[in-house]
């Protein structure tokens, strides 16, 4: 990640923020309760709700549709490999290793919140979040791909704001967003190395 400093030191910095706020709370639904309290409002909802969409499959395909016009054969297989790589892990974690995880809304009372009573939240399967996950390991190849530096602040911004509103929109804990930012770009850089590696490598001669 040191040749995308203006990508990971901000990536970083939020992770580590992240976990020195839920140093002040023993409890995470007190900090989730915090956090809602404290920046809540319905109109900021629909915001993140539009940007929690940030971190869906339809970005990866527009990418690799954009990449296969340019014939950047190497880069779509990137965001291909990394995509079903990143979905397949994050549904292994979710479903098996952690299950069932839940949710701030499975422990949550919605009497506790501001929440609208119609609205429709997922109960489990909380940890990693896959849109952040999604988001990190999208947003980090496109900082890899194009490093010039206002690209990479972009780049981490978009990152962090799906984040962001993964917990504004109490669909995860803070720590599952964590989670899935370390394991986005732990992606990202996998997907890259092995990329970089396999086109170094000779064709076999028959």
């Amino acid at each position: 990640m040191k040749n995308i400093p203006y990508f990971s030191i901000p990536a970083v910095l939020f992770v580590m923020a992240c976990g020195i706020f839920l140093s002040f709370f023993p409890d995470k639904v007190e900090a989730q309760l915090a956090l809602h309290y404290s920046w809540y409002s319905p109109r900021g909802y629909t915001w993140m709700d539009f940007i929690t969409g940030l971190g869906e499959g339809p970005m990866f395909v527009l990418v690799i549709i954009v990449y296969a016009f340019q014939n950047a054969w190497w880069r779509a297989g990137e965001f291909v490999a990394a995509g079903i790589l990143s979905s397949s892990l994050v549904q292994l974690l979710k479903k098996l290793v952690f299950a069932p995880s839940p949710r701030p809304m499975g422990i949550i009372q919605w009497s506790q919140t501001q929440l609208a009573t119609d609205l429709e939240l997922p109960f489990q399967f909380a940890f990693p979040s896959g849109h952040t996950t999604t988001a990190f390991v999208f947003f980090t190849l496109i900082a890899l791909h194009w490093r010039r530096p206002a690209i990479q602040v972009f780049a981490a911004f978009c990152a962090m704001a799906v984040a962001v509103s993964r917990v504004y929109l109490m669909a995860h804990w803070i720590t599952d967003v964590m989670a899935g930012a370390v394991l986005g770009m732990s992606i990202a850089l996998v997907v890259t190395t092995v990329s970089k590696r396999l086109q170094k490598k000779p064709l076999t001669q028959k």
